[in-house]
């Protein structure tokens, strides 16, 4: 009488286990949606500061994962989601400050083109006397 109990009981327990995972498998995991929309800003950011020309291999690489990171939404890869959604940042981080310390280095040499230039004009204008 004891066994069929133990019996009965560890059957119950099975079915609780069994009956837990699937509900368990059942539930939709979510996709990152904060790092989804960090990994979009940062490619905005960059694209905003001219990254696709002046750091076109960085920009590339940023807009080639965020392909690959929607085609991952679509098919509800949500690991993948979330491990290209860091590498996007990243990747479009590096093109926006790639772009922006181009573009200033630019500024400072045309910066000391225009200071040559001024040079010039000063030693060859003629001397005035007071």
């Amino acid at each position: 009488m004891k066994m069929t109990s133990v019996s009965k009981r560890l059957r119950r327990s099975a079915w609780a286990v069994i009956a837990a995972g699937v509900l368990a498998g059942c539930a939709t995991p979510q996709p990152p949606a904060v790092k989804i929309s960090l990994a979009r800003d940062a490619v905005g950011r960059a694209l905003a500061a001219q990254a696709t020309q002046f750091a076109p291999l960085e920009m590339k690489t940023a807009q080639d994962k965020l392909a690959r990171m929607d085609q991952a939404i679509g098919e509800m890869k949500y690991v993948e989601v979330d491990a290209l959604a860091d590498q996007i940042e990243a990747d479009a981080s590096l093109a926006e400050a790639k772009a922006n310390a181009v573009r200033k280095q630019q500024v400072l040499k045309q910066a000391r083109e225009g200071i040559q230039a001024l040079k010039q004009e000063m030693l060859n204008a003629p001397a005035t006397t007071h």
